[in-house]
């Protein structure tokens, strides 16, 4: 049986990594960039797969985050369903996704995706050290995209 103090060392590790997936998340979508780079590790794996790359190293990471928001006007992430292993200083996480976003030709699209994390403690926080993206579909929403509520919903 654990202690208390080590079930809530538990419960504060597992808060700090939800902490961590919403910082991912903030991160992105906000265009934040001093927040998305210091959820990762320096030899973290940002694997987003064939539609986007791999990307090894925080270099390579700050390179796709720019890209991205190149990419897209504007995206929204939700995560959910977060499933956390922890293991001492290491932890394994797995999380759902739905996002939504606009890209540069105003197409606003709707995609569904799984994350497969590994985590490490790093001077007292964690981090991301792998970060796998399963993109389950890419899909158009509404055509044409318009941020003009009256006109949008007038047909509804």
């Amino acid at each position: 049986m654990a202690t208390i103090e080590q079930r809530v060392q538990q419960l504060e590790d597992r808060e700090e990594i939800r902490e961590l997936i919403a910082k991912y998340c903030h991160g992105v979508d906000g265009r934040d960039e001093d927040l998305f780079m210091s959820i990762w590790s320096e030899d973290a794996k940002y694997l987003i797969g064939a539609q986007f790359g791999d990307h090894i190293g925080i270099d390579a990471i700050r390179e796709i985050l720019h890209g991205l928001w190149g990419a897209f006007t504007e995206m929204h992430h939700w995560a959910t369903n977060v499933v956390i292993e922890l293991d001492g200083d290491t932890a394994k996480a797995r999380v759902n996704a739905d996002v939504t976003g606009t890209d540069t030709k105003g197409r606003a699209l709707m995609f569904a995706a799984t994350y497969t994390d590994e985590l490490r403690r790093i001077d007292g926080r964690w981090k991301f050290t792998v970060r796998d993206i399963d993109l389950h579909y890419m899909t158009p929403v509404l055509e044409p995209w318009s941020n003009d509520n009256e006109s949008r919903f007038a047909e509804v």
